[in-house]
């Protein structure tokens, strides 16, 4: 017994310094008690109604001065949110602005494009009545008879053999 009591008090101390919650524990494995299951022993203290008053009347100015201190708004933070309404604003400003000139420059391309539509349909008319139009045999006549134009004998006609690529240039002047 001497040697549990003696063990106990050691653990106590050792538990004490270290911050744990456990006292009195024994070398056997066993505890005797934790910490804070008993109530304080000014649990039972008798208060006056008073003191519990005062310290209601007390917990309630603190708590109304708290309140009011909230629903006050200091200069800064006043302006801070002046500053962020005014940003928000030109923000949202600009944003419409560019939406705007977005949905003008779309329907500006949509009516070029039909321009470019018609424009393309009209020279299409337009070319397709000139090729019509177009005689190869007056074309012909107005070149022999007006222009002297003749067409090439067999000894002005000379054949070359096929090259690699399509052109051909003529760097000297040909044998007659």
């Amino acid at each position: 017994m001497v040697r549990a009591a003696q063990g106990s008090n050691r653990n106590k101390k050792r538990n004490r310094q270290s911050g744990s919650i456990y006292h009195g524990a024994f070398e056997g494995g066993r505890s005797s008690f934790i910490n804070g299951t008993a109530a304080p022993d000014d649990f039972w203290s008798e208060v006056s109604q008073e003191e519990t008053h005062r310290n209601n009347a007390d917990l309630r100015m603190i708590a109304l001065r708290n309140r009011e201190n909230a629903m006050q708004m200091n200069l800064r933070y006043v302006i801070f949110l002046a500053s962020l309404v005014a940003v928000l604003t030109l923000s949202l400003v600009g944003y419409i602005k560019l939406k705007s000139d977005i949905s003008s420059t779309n329907k500006t391309i949509s009516s070029l494009e039909s321009r470019l539509t018609e424009m393309r349909a009209s020279n299409n008319e337009v070319y397709n009545e000139i090729v019509g139009n177009v005689d190869l045999e007056e074309i012909r006549r107005i070149a022999i008879d007006e222009f002297g134009m003749k067409y090439a004998n067999q000894d002005q006609i000379v054949v070359y053999s096929e090259t690699k690529g399509d052109l051909v240039h003529q760097v000297t002047d040909l044998d007659k």
